[in-house]
Formats: structure tokens, C-alpha cells, sequence
């Protein structure tokens, strides 16, 4: 039952926290999105992606999303400020990446789930910092996003 509450929240995280207070004017849908935009596009795919592993149990899926998300962490784009705070957070999220990443080679689904939670609950944090602070581009995902396909 318990996995099962770990699962709802972060689905909750993932398909509520992106619409709340979106009332900012809508981009050109035919403007070309930048490299950000479309970087942090695809961690929201590779995300979900793990979600999906997790809610099928899936280890598979869990560890190719996560080892991806690996690699788009370590993409300079990702960086989109180089503040203190910043950089906590993504260390944080590189640290539940890699708690994931050994919850999978344990074959413990309970644990990944957590290492998501957390590393989404990361990204929320960031993101509400680097508008309050207006550091960098944290892009509106819209729920479009969510249904495409990542390259693999």
C-alpha cells in the first residue's frame, strides 16, 4: 500500500505542479524553443520515464531513465545559474539519480520510489528558486510535453 502513496505523489508532483500558476501569456507555438527549454523537456520525459519503470516495476526501464537523466544532468545547458543555491540543488538531484540508480541494482522498487519523490521534490524547489530569483529560464512545461516521446 505504501508504494502505491509514494506513486501517487509524485504522479501529483509531476502533472499538477507544472499547470499551477501558469497564467503568464502563452508562447508563440511556432517560435522555435531553445536549448533549455528543450533540455529540461527531456528530463521531464526521462522522468516520467521512470515513472512508468516504477509503477510496472520495470528495473529496466528505471535504470534507462535514470542512467539518461544522468547524462542530461552533466549537459552544460543544465547549468542555468551558477549560484550556491543553484548548484546545491543540482547536486541533490544527482545524488537521488544515484540513490535510484543503486535501488535498481538491489532490485528494490520501494527505495527508487523514494530516490524519485526526492529528486522530483528537487526539481520543484529549483525551479521555484530560479523564478524567485530570476537566475535563468525555468520554461513552462506544458501538458503537451508530457505526452512525447523521448529519443530512445
Amino acid at each position: 500500500m505504501s508504494r502505491v502513496r509514494v506513486l501517487a505523489v509524485a504522479a501529483l508532483l509531476l502533472f499538477v505542479f507544472p499547470t499551477v500558476g501558469d497564467d503568464k501569456p502563452k508562447a508563440d507555438p511556432k517560435a522555435k524553443p531553445d536549448a533549455k527549454t528543450e533540455l529540461m523537456k527531456k528530463k521531464l520525459a526521462l522522468s516520467q520515464k521512470v515513472l512508468e519503470g516504477l509503477a510496472l516495476e520495470d528495473f529496466d526501464k528505471i535504470k534507462t531513465g535514470a542512467d539518461d537523466l544522468v547524462t542530461v544532468r552533466q549537459n552544460a545547458a543544465f547549468m542555468v545559474g551558477k549560484t550556491a543555491k543553484y548548484e546545491v540543488y543540482a547536486n541533490d538531484f544527482q545524488k537521488h539519480l544515484e540513490n535510484i540508480q543503486a535501488a535498481v541494482k538491489k532490485k528494490n522498487v520501494e527505495a527508487a520510489a523514494l530516490g524519485y519523490v526526492e529528486m522530483t521534490l528537487t526539481c520543484v524547489r529549483c525551479h521555484q528558486y530560479v523564478r524567485d530569483e530570476k537566475i535563468g529560464a525555468a520554461p513552462s512545461l506544458k501538458l503537451d510535453a508530457l505526452t512525447q516521446k523521448t529519443d530512445r
